[in-house]
């Protein structure tokens, strides 16, 4: 442990012991003035360990370790996150056109690339799963670093991201410290959970959990069926006899992280939804009230309460197959994919602009959204990448390299995030 981060550890506990505040500027004095050898200094430190200790009994957290200041079963934490709030960002564009994947923050607007991964598939006992790794945005240095992680999920702000172990479903959920790169507490949970999601305010956690890895393949799955919930009729014959179910998921937790604690499972029937996906991992609404599961067909979406109720959906909501979905001011609304993308207004329905991209992925601002370009005269539409257009499609920056083929095993694929 260095210096900084003992005076630190000391400082921290000094204000839950009220000790005296300069309790780690003095043992750091007496270190520097002292000069002792290695042995001696080893036994200096362990002196103040233990006249802290005496102070504090409960406390049981080893000094000299990299392991995350919470660990499963150990003492309390306070994660020290704070409600996310929008600021205006000086880079207003940063991009990385050289690079596939990029080494070097791409970001426009109030969004950023913070993190990607690459995916393959492997098989395993007869069974095909898909592996994600992950590239986490370092915000000191501004680049992209490959992790160990299974899933990760970066909060609004990019102070802080989620984590889970590679072997999904995992059985606890890391709150990573971006900047120093270090686990600062885990989140035991008894159903494992395989995908996490941070609330608008970056403030809670949603898990999504599954009692079976939440990436295999289709023909990799025992297909159930769901039971009708409605009869067809001839005004809505949408709804069929029954629908194939395929995921294990089966419920969620609200996590608080900054007391790192996971409040109690709700589970969700896994026929909630017209959706034949696998992973079928939960989203906040909107304003973060609610919880949403997207559909993938034709029928609404569905809409739970934070206790795992059936909800309505919440004012205003608007079925859209676009992932950017309304504009920061309520305004506008992105439409689906498919060249030419298309945004009207959410009152009138009016058609306000048109753009040559493939898809509206988030929007930068009121007026600009980042989405997927392709290259040249679009001749292939795996030949894409991230780029920057304004609403009336006149104006077009290109954010990031194009990949050569996004549909093979390996390429990237980014993750946007509020900054």
């Amino acid at each position: 442990m260095t210096p900084r981060m003992l005076k630190r550890t000391l400082e921290e506990w000094s204000r839950e012991v009220r000790v005296p505040a300069d309790l780690a500027d003095r043992a750091l004095r007496r270190r520097s003035r002292l000069r002792l050898t290695r042995f001696a200094g080893a036994v200096s430190c362990a002196a103040v360990v233990a006249a802290v200790a005496l102070l504090v009994p409960l406390v049981v957290i080893p000094l000299f370790t990299d392991e995350p200041i919470s660990q499963v079963g150990g003492p309390p934490v306070v994660v020290p996150v704070e409600p996310y709030r929008q600021t205006t960002p000086a880079d207003d564009v940063l991009a990385d056109t050289e690079n596939s994947p990029p080494t070097t923050m791409i970001a426009a607007g109030r969004v950023a690339v913070s993190a990607y991964w690459t995916g393959r598939w492997r098989t395993l006992a007869g069974r095909k799963l898909f592996d994600r790794t992950w590239y986490l945005l370092n915000p000191v240095t501004s680049r992209y670093e490959k992790t160990e992680w299974g899933w990760a999920e970066v909060a609004p702000g990019l102070r802080w991201a989620a984590v889970l172990e590679k072997d999904l479903p995992a059985r606890r959920i890391g709150i990573l410290d971006m900047e120093t790169r270090q686990v600062r507490a885990w989140v035991p949970v008894d159903h494992p959970v395989g995908g996490v999601s941070w609330s608008p305010d970056g403030t809670q956690l949603l898990a999504t959990a599954y009692d079976d890895y939440p990436d295999l393949d289709m023909m990799s799955v025992d297909e159930r069926r769901c039971p009708a919930r409605v009869a067809a009729t001839p005004e809505d014959p949408r709804q069929p006899p029954f629908q194939t179910i395929s995921t294990s998921r089966t419920g969620f937790y609200l996590v608080d992280v900054a007391s790192a604690t996971a409040g109690d499972f709700h589970a969700v029937d896994p026929c909630l939804t017209d959706n034949s996906n696998v992973r079928r991992d939960f989203e906040w609404s909107g304003d973060g009230t609610l919880i949403r599961e997207r559909s993938n067909s034709d029928w609404p979406d569905a809409f739970l309460d934070l206790e795992g109720r059936p909800h309505d959906a919440p004012p205003g909501y608007v079925a859209t197959e676009s992932k950017a979905g309304v504009s920061p001011d309520g305004a506008l609304l992105a439409g689906p994919d498919g060249m030419p993308t298309k945004v009207t207004e959410v009152v009138t329905g009016k058609v306000v602009g048109r753009q040559q991209v493939l898809q509206l992925l988030a929007w930068a601002d009121d007026r600009r959204l980042v989405a997927l370009g392709c290259a040249g005269t679009c001749g292939n539409e795996f030949h894409n990448g991230l780029v920057l257009v304004n609403v009336d499609g006149e104006d077009m920056i290109q954010l990031a390299a194009y990949r050569k083929n996004s549909q093979e095993a390996g390429a990237w694929r980014p993750v946007l995030t509020l900054r």
